[in-house]
């Protein structure tokens, strides 16, 4: 590309066509990295279709100043220019984009390469680029397998949420030091760059939060609710995270102080928020904050910013799941709860049972009945209107503070039941899955032992569909629970901190090939 080379329009008609067009954001997005795999490559946001669209690969992040090839331009590109003379050009589609990929073949050495790419259209006049899209990386690493790069965020966090942002970068939100029970919660946040794989200091919450719920609304912003604050103490605060704006916002105040709770988006646009524990008493014992679960629901309405108190739940529940179903009602199962004793008063106890809400008639029933009791689990929508859920907290009293199963169940919302499947070879609880396609999930992590004194793992498991069975998986590169996770846009699971060996609190990262 030289300046010297610039080319006037060969038809005013056209020019003065595409003067009045609005000029849209072109946007880079990636998919791929796995190896062996393909990497696909997809500029969106032509301005007209046949627009000719340049993509530069490197392997360096940049910046290049434009100036090197044109002294007119003033900007850079976030891409270096040692493969330049691989660019792919072509025009744009009737879809507006502009799609390129290539197979990227296993080779050890290739793994942690990082391969950076941005798109460009063409003017000519006054400068020789047009517009430039965000920059974007994908980086490699063996397929059904974790990697650590040694990317780490600032500070240990357990129990927090991770949010994506408009600028492909996502957002690490709160979590805590301590133990499920003896929490310190932060406010403080933490950005991900996937250019310079590396964090940085994001806006801060308005109270420190760990085991809250994030909820995204309708319109795009995410609403944050409860959780336990800097004293370890539940709390009815909710405040609104805005990723285009990238700013917390707080909103109106719950009815009711929780953590551990749910939170539902409804298809009314409202958000159904259900049990939890509303204080946490630690005397005589710190099972004695179980005691404080709540049977108690509410609704926000994101329109008026308004808390309205909803049906109250069958039992107190908090630790608890909620399944959206394809009829629009939520099944809330298991969780931890409690039941009054006449001798000494109350007793704690993991509920098998369900209680299923309906949102048109605002009401709560008893849903199907679960075959193991059990609570802090993380369901896995696996299609088709199925759940699977696994592992969990499955008994507790007063001599034997919750231990996990290794049992699992799958419920048909279809039929409104619960059908046993194989077991885990590890109990397991405060553990993560998701799908790894072709009908496989895999559960990852958690915690044998206690609540009060639980054993982080390593090890993970592969639930198919096909077989209702479990078989061993990859290991983690480090023994986590009450991680968070995200799905990237380049489609790797990455995730974040967690409890790890010795009830030490993670800072480290790792990421799930496909």
């Amino acid at each position: 590309m030289h300046a010297a080379n610039r080319l006037l329009p060969t038809s005013l008609a056209f020019a003065s066509l595409l003067a009045v067009m609005p000029a849209q954001a072109l946007d880079l997005g990636l998919t791929g990295g796995s190896l062996p795999g393909n990497v696909v490559i997809t500029a969106s946001g032509a301005n007209f279709p046949f627009e000719t669209i340049l993509i530069v690969p490197s392997a360096t992040a940049g910046p290049t100043p434009c100036s090197i090839f044109d002294p007119l331009d003033p900007r850079s590109l976030d891409v270096g220019l040692d493969l330049v003379g691989s660019m792919w050009a072509g025009f744009a589609d009737l879809n507006l984009q502009y799609q390129v990929s290539f197979t990227v073949p296993a080779q050890p050495a290739l793994q942690d390469l990082g391969l950076y790419f941005q798109a460009v259209t063409l003017q000519w006049q006054p400068t020789l680029l047009d517009r430039i899209s965000n920059g974007n990386v994908v980086r490699l690493g063996n397929a059904n397998s974790f990697r650590d790069r040694g990317v780490q965020f600032g500070l240990e966090r357990a129990f927090a949420s991770v949010l994506p942002r408009p600028d492909h970068k996502w957002l690490l939100v709160g979590g805590a030091r301590g133990q499920l029970l003896a929490q310190n919660a932060t406010a403080t946040n933490e950005i991900y760059d996937p250019i310079a794989d590396a964090f940085s200091p994001g806006p801060s919450l308005n109270a420190p939060r760990s085991m809250h719920a994030a909820t995204e609304l309708p319109n795009g912003t995410w609403l944050i609710t409860g959780g336990v604050n800097a004293t370890n103490d539940p709390q009815a605060t909710c405040e609104i995270y805005d990723p285009v704006a990238d700013t917390f916002t707080p909103v109106a105040t719950m009815l009711t102080a929780r953590m551990g709770h749910t939170a539902t988006l409804l298809a009314n646009g409202k958000v159904l928020v259900t049990g939890g524990l509303q204080a946490m008493t630690v005397t005589p014992t710190q099972l004695s904050a179980i005691r404080d679960a709540t049977n108690a629901t509410e609704l926000y309405d994101p329109a008026n910013n308004t808390w309205t108190a909803g049906p109250n739940l069958l039992t107190p529940r908090a630790g608890h799941v909620a399944m959206k179903r394809p009829d629009g009602k939520v099944l809330l199962a298991g969780g931890i709860s409690w039941d009054n004793v006449i001798i000494i008063g109350w007793l704690p106890a993991v509920r098998r049972s369900c209680d299923l809400y309906d949102p048109v008639a605002n009401t709560v029933v008893a849903g199907p009945q679960m075959a193991t009791a059990r609570s802090l689990i993380d369901p896995i929508d696996i299609g088709g209107g199925r759940f699977l859920v696994a592992g969990g907290i499955a008994a507790i009293s007063l001599t034997s503070p919750g231990t996990p199963t290794a049992t699992a169940e799958i419920y048909n919302a279809n039929t409104n039941t619960w059908t046993t499947v194989g077991s885990m070879a590890a109990a397991r609880g405060n553990h993560k899955g998701w799908s790894i396609g072709n009908g496989q999930y895999l559960l990852t992590g958690g915690a044998a032992g206690t609540i009060l004194s639980p054993t982080a793992l390593s090890s993970t498991e592969i639930f198919s569909t096909a077989t209702n069975t479990f078989t061993p998986g990859p290991a983690m590169t480090s023994p986590r629970a009450g991680a968070a996770t995200f799905l990237t846009p380049q489609g790797q699971m990455q995730v974040f901190g967690g409890g790890s060996t010795g009830g030490v609190i993670a800072r480290t990262t790792e990421w799930y090939f496909f």
